[in-house]
């Protein structure tokens, strides 16, 4: 662009010394050549190392084009050159600030990947908690009454360490068997609560001793107290008028009645023989001679235990065992609750006549027949 501005401002300078020129060469009484008028000579000195041959109408060469051109000096004034006036040449054009090349633009930088993705660890799905099945609502069931009693038989007590036999406990066994029953939730009945109809407990147990042995106050009872448990008694009630030493008295009977712990049962007067073995009819013997012989023995033990004790005479225990069935209509009369020593637990719902019981024993003890 310099270059180029430069060029122009040259030509147009050689233009107006052209002109000039000219004009000189038409006027009349022109200068010999070998003398130069003063404008021409300042002409010369005004464009230095210029030829002559510049002065001519031929196309003068164009400028080196790297020179520099200075500014015209000594130009001659309006009234010293031609006439004709010369025009001023144009002003030059303001050359454009020169600004710094503009910076070659960064290169694109390299593309750069994506960065590859973590892989998160797979988590195992937890199971969605299963909803907890529904408890169908049980309907209410009537309370199924029960009829189960279970009768326990002791006869003789002893106390530890002194010699026992099937028929006989000792006061370790008795004390164990009554904790095994509180612990296991069962409720102790006397004969008159089973009379009165009273519903059986779950768990009911009757606790019977027979004979009437005088062991039967003097070690048991106080057992019974300590665990306010009851049982009935079966007397013999001979051994008890003949005041025999190893059976109750009357006055060991009246205070364990009072207590209303124990009741008091038959076991007959005095026909717990052998020959014939309890209440069992005789060999040949007729029916109206066996009812003249058990029947008076049977009411005498429930008259003298009446009169002795005041009280309601509802239990018995058939001697032995042994039933006989001559003997049962009137036991039903004067009885409400008869016991055999047959093996098992009692099922009310069949009555409360001939029951079987569990024969309790050092060997064998409660927790081996109930549950």
């Amino acid at each position: 662009m310099m270059r180029l501005i430069r060029s122009a401002a040259a030509a147009v300078l050689l233009a107006a010394l052209l002109a000039g020129l000219t004009a000189c060469q038409s006027t009349p009484g022109s200068l010999s050549p070998s003398v130069q008028p003063p404008a021409a000579q300042s002409r010369e000195e005004a464009v230095p190392g210029q030829s002559q041959e510049e002065t001519a109408p031929a196309q003068a060469p164009a400028p080196e084009p790297e020179a520099p051109v200075p500014p015209p000096e000594n130009v001659p004034s309006q009234s010293q050159a031609d006439p004709e006036p010369v025009p001023d040449p144009e002003p030059e054009p303001a050359a454009p600030p020169e600004t710094e090349p503009a910076a070659p633009p960064d290169p694109a930088p390299d593309p750069v990947s994506p960065p590859e993705p973590v892989q998160e660890p797979e988590l195992e799905p937890v199971p969605a908690a299963e909803p907890e099945p529904e408890v169908p609502v049980q309907p209410e069931l009537p309370e199924v009454e029960n009829h189960t009693l279970y009768i326990l038989m002791y006869h003789h007590m002893v106390e530890d360490g002194q010699n026992y036999n099937t028929w006989t406990i000792t006061t370790s066994r008795f004390r164990e068997d009554l904790q095994w029953l509180r612990d296991h939730g069962y409720t102790w009945l006397l004969p008159s609560q089973l009379a009165a109809g009273e519903p059986l407990p779950a768990k009911a147990v009757l606790i019977t001793f027979d004979d009437g042995y005088a062991s039967n106050y003097q070690l048991a009872f106080p057992i019974l107290q300590e665990f306010q448990a009851k049982a009935v008694i079966s007397l013999i009630t001979r051994h008890v008028e003949d005041q025999d030493p190893d059976f109750l008295s009357w006055d060991m009977c009246r205070e364990m009645a009072a207590s209303g712990l124990v009741e008091f049962g038959s076991h007959t007067y005095d026909s717990h023989g052998e020959a014939p073995r309890g209440i069992k009819r005789a060999f040949r013997e007729s029916r109206g001679d066996y009812e003249t012989r058990i029947f008076p023995d049977i009411q005498a033990s429930i008259d003298q235990i009446r009169e002795n004790l005041g009280t309601e005479v509802l239990f018995f225990a058939y001697p032995h065992g042994q039933t006989e069935r001559w003997a049962s209509g009137f036991l039903r009369e004067h009885f409400a609750i008869t016991v055999t020593t047959r093996h098992g637990p009692a099922d009310l719902s069949r009555g409360l006549y001939d029951l079987p019981r569990h024969n309790i024993t050092v060997e064998h003890p409660v927790s081996e027949f109930l549950k």
